[in-house]
């Protein structure tokens, strides 16, 4: 019991900890008016820290370089290491290799020497940064189904290098499809003129009422968040069920995975989008802020992103809150302490003062340029640093 008390104390102490070192780096990198570097701009924020989560579930889920042992010295080249790897993914590969030598919207300076219409510094940097933002949504998004479901399969028994090898060019191909059909058609749409030869029209703006692919930001967040729940907070279940001693997982496993991320990410977003219609009446294209469609499928993915951040808030820092030896009784606890705390964090965000203090941010709600993704996705990075590379040194295991 005591134990339990200490390490209820010591996660308090870490998570306030990192509150502290969270308002530290958004006031250096990102705050928009008092900050130093000012990069939430918006897109090119958000690109970043989405890539560096990225950069971290690659590094610490796809090649499984966790820092288990205590070793603070192998947390601290974790870290390193993926910030590396941010760096090489972002600059080096999408600004100065494929966006130079193959697809120019991925590269700010590539889309400038086109010489294209409205093509400044500001507009190709957004446009580039929106592209990168949703190939690495495509990528996050099938990293975290894949471990879900099928683990280290079909490779279980393999060096961990070549596990991590395998894993990423298989959920980076599949990746890359899921870019193409969701996302792909938006980007060429935003140039004059739109590159219909590039890209199709955008096959959803009809259902959408927009061509925005924020459309399926919203409903991947959305099952992200259940995924990532089911994993989490009760155990991997059901996809636990179609493992056995010699696998991780299985294609089984990893379907059903697949089928709760779309099928439970429509169902979020329909009933988010609900509860946004009678406060707010039904959207129509062309509104603007919250009667814009296109913002109303962005809030469905910023709330599950809270929604992402206060599970991991109850997971490492609190160990789940509640621990029974009924997992359903377990799961419907901590289901519902997460959606508690999930709405703290979104009342807290949109507040009049503390809120927009902490975040220097405007107040008020519907505004796209004022997206919270970028904070949340920040914020989840940090506290998965923490889990992943130093949690193990720091209390002493």
């Amino acid at each position: 019991m005591t134990t339990s008390k200490n390490n209820y104390l010591y996660g308090l102490i870490a998570f306030v900890v990192m509150i502290v070192i969270n308002f530290a780096l958004w006031r250096l990198f990102f705050a928009p008016t008092n900050g130093v570097f000012k990069l939430f701009t918006p897109m090119y924020g958000f690109s970043l820290v989405a890539c560096y989560f990225y950069s971290v579930i690659l590094v610490a889920d796809i090649f499984g370089y966790k820092n288990d042992t205590g070793n603070l010295g192998k947390g601290v080249g974790a870290l390193i290491g993926s910030i590396a790897v941010f760096y090489l993914i972002y600059y080096v590969f999408f600004w100065n290799i494929l966006g130079k030598f193959g697809v120019t919207y991925f590269s700010p300076q590539a889309l400038i020497a086109t010489g294209g219409t409205g093509l400044e510094i500001w507009n190709a940097r957004e446009n580039s940064s929106l592209a990168i933002l949703y190939v690495v949504t495509a990528l996050i998004w099938v990293s975290v189904i894949w471990n879900a479901g099928l683990g280290n399969s079909p490779w279980d028994g393999l060096k961990q290098s070549a596990i991590g090898i395998s894993k990423f060019f298989a959920t980076a191909f599949i990746g890359i499809i899921f870019y193409a059909i969701f996302f792909h058609p938006n980007v060429t749409s935003l140039f004059l003129p739109k590159q219909i030869f590039a890209g199709v029209e955008p096959w959803w703006a009809e259902t959408a009422m927009t061509a925005s692919s924020f459309y399926h930001l919203g409903w991947m967040f959305a099952g992200l968040f259940l995924i990532m729940f089911l994993v989490d907070c009760v155990d991997g279940f059901p996809f636990n069920l179609f493992n056995n001693e010699e696998s991780s997982g299985s294609w089984i496993g990893g379907l059903v995975a697949l089928a709760i991320a779309v099928v439970g990410g429509y169902v979020f977003m329909y009933i988010a989008e609900a509860i946004m219609n009678y406060y707010w009446y039904e959207p129509f294209t062309g509104g603007n802020y919250t009667d814009d469609p296109r913002f109303r499928h962005l809030h469905v993915a910023e709330i599950a992103a809270f929604f992402m951040l206060a599970l991991l808030i109850v997971k490492v820092f609190f160990n789940n809150v509640f621990q029974s030896d009924n997992k359903w009784l377990a799961g419907v606890v901590r289901f519902v302490v997460v959606v508690a705390v999930g709405m703290l964090v979104y009342w807290f965000y949109y507040s009049e003062v503390p809120g927009p203090k902490f975040v220097d941010r405007v107040p008020g709600i519907g505004n796209i340029d004022a997206t919270s993704l970028c904070w949340t996705i920040m914020s989840l990075a940090l506290i998965m640093v923490y889990d992943k590379f130093f949690k193990a040194s720091l209390m002493g295991k």
